[in-house]
């Protein structure tokens, strides 16, 4: 079912649907209206055994209230919310054995008056379409996305290639969330297109543009629907999610502060949100810090007694040889 919300800056619309092919819907999206602007967002869940729904869902349910309780602009409050939403997804996985290896993309966008904050983890994608352009603008984090980037495959090749799931950075792996952070200004008319791989990989950018611009007309409630029915259409093998942000008024933000910049890569940065920094970066002091590390720590004593064990065993041979 379509969710619609409008002001009299922004108007949104999200729609998430399990495609043709699977029983369970793994992707959530969400919308909450902040003091600080409009924040949207998509996850896209993995694991089995219902895992990568949990994830997904208790990703965001953990960054909305990351976003109300953290003070600060929206560049020091997404990254700190959103390493809350990582660790939240860690400690579930780390508590239940069934839940190990679960995790999700995020992709997620405060919009705040003429500018918009972007985090941005996995293969999940956020589109501007301005005028009859779109443009992609994070990256993925996959393997067949940093091939491309390195030139040893093609859009084409990459499409269509046995890896291309292949998810390099997912929040909830690990303790310490790698994101990419970027912010961007906004015109009126701008269109914000967020969506999870169900509809990435089904169409090409350009499809997606020409039934946007067919269909410019139209509520977005109903185009966020047409944009779904096309990725089934084209075979809809994966869980689809949509969600739009059309800007009707982009006025001066709320506060003033410096946007992250892309940098001359159009790839922003992959930057380390750490634990036990004295930045805005911090996760929430209120939670023990030996927990997050407490995973990797047992994970190394145990590499130090195969280790120990394997080299016994070599001194042993070595010695029988020698007699």
């Amino acid at each position: 079912m379509t969710q619609v919300a409008a002001t009299s800056l922004v108007e949104i619309a999200g729609l998430t649907d399990s495609g043709r092919l699977r029983e369970m819907n793994e992707d959530h999206w969400a919308h909450q209206t902040l003091s600080s602007g409009e924040l949207v967002m998509v996850a896209d869940g993995m694991g089995g055994h219902r895992t990568g729904e949990i994830a997904s869902s208790l990703a965001t349910e953990a960054l909305l209230l990351g976003m109300k309780e953290l003070p600060g602009t929206p560049p020091e409050t997404l990254p700190r919310a959103m390493q809350r939403s990582n660790f939240a997804v860690y400690q579930q996985s780390a508590r239940r054995a069934e839940s190990r290896g679960m995790g999700t993309t995020m992709t997620a966008v405060l919009i705040d008056g003429n500018a918009a904050v972007i985090g941005h983890v996995g293969d999940s994608r956020a589109y501007l379409v301005r005028g009859d352009t779109i443009t992609q603008l994070t990256r993925d984090h996959s393997w067949v996305a940093e091939k491309v980037r390195q030139g040893l495959i093609t859009e084409s090749e990459a499409r269509d290639h046995k890896w291309r799931n292949v998810i390099t950075n997912a929040l909830g792996s690990r303790p310490q969330l790698r994101l990419d952070l970027f912010g961007i200004d906004l015109r009126d008319n701008d269109l914000l297109l967020l969506c999870s791989d169900g509809l990435s990989n089904m169409l090409t950018d350009q499809q997606m543009l020409e039934l946007i611009r067919l269909e410019a007309s139209t509520p977005l409630e109903s185009l966020s629907q047409k944009l779904v029915d096309a990725a089934n259409e084209a075979g809809g093998p994966d869980n689809i999610s949509v969600v739009l942000v059309r800007v009707k008024r982009a006025t001066p933000r709320r506060k003033q502060y410096p946007l992250p910049l892309l940098g001359r890569d159009p790839a922003p940065a992959v930057e380390e949100v750490p634990m036990d920094s004295k930045h805005t970066f911090v996760y929430d002091p209120a939670m023990p810090q030996g927990i997050a590390e407490a995973g990797p720590r047992r994970n190394q004593t145990w590499l130090l007694l195969v280790l120990l064990v394997l080299y016994v065993v070599l001194v042993g041979v070595l010695l029988n040889v020698r007699r």
